[in-house]
Formats: structure tokens, sequence, C-alpha cells
């Protein structure tokens, strides 16, 4: 093959990159210029991932690195268990190599297979996004609940009908500020958890048949919605580390393939990474410009270290066409499901659909969320709780270049606890799943987070306890499976 001869060039070249940071460079440089050059015509089957690997010295992982930003780049594409190709059309036309067909969304019965196994107290469970107890501020909740049963004038066991609790909505309103969004109390719509105002909003503002852009992967919530209100979704194009394709994106507008736009831009679900502030106000632009409605999940925004923060797609918005939803789940109270949504000009639809569906929120939960922000516990909790997490990350970094297969592709999450591992192709993950539940460790099929439920290998791993010996032994004791699940080489 012609390009089994390195030019001398690259001959030695690594030595003097001491980073895999700018190693990754060199691979990615040299395969631009054989395609700049025409060594590479359209079409042209690149060599393996290994081979590469081999040819320059260096690790998989990096050469991964470097065909990830040449795909993102529109130089390459990627054929699921082929291999990658040299794009047809080229950086000058990087559109036509877009997938623009909406699919039928098909993965509500396996997430409900696998929620019912992750409850399982007998396993370790890495599938479920939930904080675990032992992340939980009891103590600080249990103060302010007192605080209340103290209160003879407090009602705590009344009902508080939609739109909630008028001070934690002001309390709300003030969390708002520090996104970059400045909305008053009245336009805070309290919920029963984040994935009930991701249903109500989608509800607001498409009917049945309608097509929703979502990221790839993404949220298996935001799929179970989107299959059952009879909708469909437009899988864009996703760059793990920077989000949507912006450029996919909007030939897709252009086109009028789009109805909806759901992302979760911060601390993304399943993949961890932060949109960066410029493609959010293109984004935000493009959406505006083609009176497209956005739904922005931002569950996770306090998980991300406070100089690193971005500014929610919300604040983006002057037409009022985004919606912004989250919660207090993943960072103060999984029990208490009370999460929020800032609805724009689709308030009053949201509003009315909560009344007719008797959709009131436990008013001792908002009570104590409104006591648990005004005694300031809320930061408190929250910086203790990312220091805890940063650190079980560094761990996981460490375990997956000791124990997981040669060639598995991680990049460490921006914060949180929602890791994502692509294992190295040709993995059963069938085989993966059933070994490691029988050394008591449960995870998801990665099926549940791609439209058409396919699965791939790609792993998410949810850490959201604290770091400990037993965890430490189940994600080596996982890499152990996985090796195991590795593909048969000839000898």
């Amino acid at each position: 093959m012609f390009w089994e001869v390195i030019p001398e060039l690259t001959r030695g070249t690594m030595d003097r990159f001491e980073t895999p940071d700018k190693r990754w460079r060199i691979v990615n440089d040299w395969i631009i210029r054989q395609i700049d050059s025409g060594e590479w015509p359209a079409r042209t089957k690149l060599p393996s991932i290994r081979t590469l690997a081999r040819l320059f010295d260096t690790s998989i992982t990096t050469v991964q690195r470097a065909l990830a930003d040449l795909e993102a780049n529109a130089y390459v594409l990627t054929e699921p268990r082929v291999g990658y190709f040299v794009s047809a059309a080229g950086r000058a036309n990087p559109a036509s190599h877009f997938n623009f067909s909406s699919v039928t969304v098909n993965v509500n019965h396996a997430v409900v297979a696998m929620l019912s196994q992750a409850a399982s107290r007998t396993t370790l469970s890495l599938s479920s996004a939930v904080l675990h107890d032992d992340l939980t501020p009891h103590v600080l909740l249990n103060k302010c609940m007192t605080t209340l049963a103290n209160k003879a004038d407090l009602a705590i066991a009344g009902l508080v009908t939609p739109p909630g609790h008028a001070a934690l909505r002001r309390r709300i309103a003030g969390l708002m500020l520090t996104r970059g969004v400045i909305c008053g109390p009245d336009e805070v719509l309290v919920t029963s958890g984040d994935t009930v105002a991701l249903e109500l909003a989608l509800e607001a503002v498409a009917q049945r048949g309608a097509t929703v852009a979502i990221e790839t992967p993404t949220y298996y919530g935001i799929l179970q919605t989107i299959e059952r209100l009879g909708m469909r979704a437009l899988p864009m194009r996703t760059h793990g580390e920077t989000g949507i394709d912006m450029d996919h994106l909007e030939e897709a507008l252009k086109l009028k393939k789009v109805d909806v736009i759901f992302l979760n831009p911060t601390l993304q679900n399943p993949r961890g990474f932060i949109m960066p502030e410029a493609a959010r106000a293109r984004l935000s632009q493009l959406a505006g410009e083609a009176d497209v409605p956005t739904i922005e999940d931002d569950i996770f925004f306090d998980l991300v270290p406070e100089t690193e923060r971005p500014r929610a797609l919300k604040s983006y918005d002057s037409t009022g066409q985004t919606i912004y939803c989250s919660s207090f789940s993943k960072t103060v109270a999984p029990g208490f499901r009370v999460g929020w949504c800032v609805a724009g000009k689709y308030r009053d639809a949201i509003l009315a659909q909560m009344f007719s569906r008797n959709l009131a929120v436990s008013s001792l939960a908002q009570s104590t969320l409104n006591e648990f922000i005004g005694r300031g516990y809320m930061e408190e909790h929250c910086a203790r709780l990312r220091e805890q997490l940063a650190t079980t990350s560094e761990v996981m970094r460490a375990l997956v270049n000791s124990s997981f297969p040669p060639g598995t592709l991680y990049v460490p999450p921006c914060g949180g606890f929602i890791h994502w591992l692509e294992l190295p192709m040709g993995t059963d993950m069938a085989m993966l799943q059933q070994l490691a539940h029988q050394q008591g460790c449960h995870i998801a099929s990665s099926g549940i987070f791609f439209a058409d439920g396919q699965p791939t290998t790609g792993l998410r791993l949810c850490l959201g306890r604290p770091l400990s010996p037993g965890l430490a032994k189940g994600l080596r004791v996982l890499g152990e499976c996985a090796l195991l699940a590795q593909p048969e080489r000839p000898v």
C-alpha cells in the first residue's frame, strides 16, 4: 500500500513532542497533507488505527484523537465496523455528506429494562446517573426541615399549585443570574424534576410527527419522550469536545428539516463536554432566524468548576424561543424531584399543561430547598461535591489507562460524574454486560443513548458516589471484563 512508508519528514518527529496533546497533531497534519496533495483521493480508505499507531510509534488513543479532529473538520468520515475514508465531498462542501434523515425512536423498552436492573441493591450500578446517598447533604437538609417544622405559621403540608412556591421561585431567579439569565420569579415554573420540565417543554412547542434535532449520543430520557409523543429524531453530528456540529445544524435549518432543537450543552449527558460560548451564540442566532424553538437541559451546571462555567444558552436568547430546564436532583436532593423551567414565550402554554395535569410539586420539598439556598448551603455543598467528584475522575482516568483494553478512547468530562468511553471496535458488548453482571457490576447498553436504539462500543459510567476501594475494584473488574470481550486476534 502507498501509505505503508511514511515520508522521512515524520521520522523521529514524535520524539520532539513531550505531550499527547501535541503528538496527535503530527498524525493529523500528515494525513491532511496526503489528502490536500491528492495522494489520497476521495473515498480512499485510511490505514487502520493500529497501523497508524505502529507507523508513527505512538498510542492508539493519540491516533483516535487525530482522526476525531479530521472527522470534525470534514476531511474524513467513518463507516461503523468498516473504518475511516477520505471525505467524498472534501472540505469545500462538507454539507453534502451530512445526514438529514430523521428516524423513529426505539429505546423505551431497553431503558425500562436497564432501570429495573439498576434498582437491584445486590450489584454495583454504574449505569444510573443518580447521586449516591453518601454525597447528598442530608445533615444540612435535616437542619432546614427542623427549622420549618418549628415555624407554627408555615403550612408545610399544604398544597402549592403551579407555578410553584413563590419564595423558591425568587431563589431560582437569583440562581439564574449566575448562569447569565435575567428573569423574574413569575417567569420561573417549578416542576416535578428535570425530566418533567423537558416533557412539558417538548409538548408545548411541537406536535406528533415533529422532528427534534438531538445530539449524538444523547440523554435517553429525551429519547423516551420523543418516542412516547410520536415524534421523530434527527441525530446531529456531534463532536466529543464541543457538541453539535453547527454547520450540520445550519444546513438542516435551511432545509427546514428541524421543528425543535434539544441539547444538553453543559456537561452533556453522556459525553461530558461543554459547548463553547461562540457555538452557543451561533446556535441561538440560527434558531432565532429559522423561528425554531430550542430546549436547553442544564441540569449539571452546578457541577462545573466555577472558573469554567459558561453562560446558559438561554442567556443568548433575544426572542423568547429557548426553554431552559434544570433541577436540584443531580446536586442536592434526588428524592425531592424538584426542577424548574424558564420558558420565555411558551410560559403560558406550559403553565396550562401543568394545571390540566394537576402537576403540583411537594410543598415540603419546595420549602426545604428555599431554606437550603437561603442559608447559603447550596454554594457550600456544591463546592465540596465538585471536589469529591474531581478526585473520583482522576482515579477513573488512571484506571482506564491501566485496566481497560488498549485502544479505549476516553476523554475525561469537564466536571460532574458521567464518563463516556469508546471501547475498541469489535468489542462484544453483550458479552461485556454479561461478564460484568456475573461480577456484580451493572452497566447500561449504549443503544439507549442513540435514537435508533442500536448499540455501539460506547460505554457510559456513572460515578456519582464517594471514592472507595469497592468502587475502584469494580472499575478494575469491569476493565478486565472488557479485555475478555475483545475479539480473538489471529496468532
